[in-house]
């Protein structure tokens, strides 16, 4: 696979990753003074849940911190990613990824929820 090529199929499955995680969060203990500024303290926490060799670990690191559990087709779609990165060895970029595009990463999950959003309103 060409470069530019693996990297935005690395990046959507970054995203798709931490899409799944945020669909997980248990939003019952998070306390809505916390709800303000979630979006900050979860580009961090994948900041930090990154620093590791192994994508597998990176989730879990990341559910841990935020509370979350992944789950059905959610889970089905994140594993399938994990066992094509580390099958490849493709565990390092995507990490690289996940800290140095935290930001960007964050912005197009929100930007998938809001297209979810509007194709629930509209039906």
């Amino acid at each position: 696979m060409e470069c530019e090529q693996l990297q935005e199929k690395l990046r959507s499955d970054a995203v798709t990753i931490i899409t799944s995680i945020w669909h997980g969060i248990n939003w019952d203990s998070v306390s809505s003074r916390r709800r303000m500024k979630i979006y900050e303290e979860y580009q961090q926490k994948i900041k930090s849940a990154a620093r590791t060799g192994k994508l597998s670990q990176f989730i879990e690191k990341l559910a841990e911190k935020m509370d979350s559990t992944v789950s059905g087709v959610d889970a089905s779609e994140v594993l399938k990613i994990v066992r094509e990165v580390e099958s490849n060895d493709y565990d390092l970029e995507i990490l690289d990824i996940l800290r140095s595009e935290t930001a960007l990463l964050v912005l197009m999950m929100r930007d998938v929820q809001g297209e979810l959003k509007n194709s629930k309103q509209t039906k």
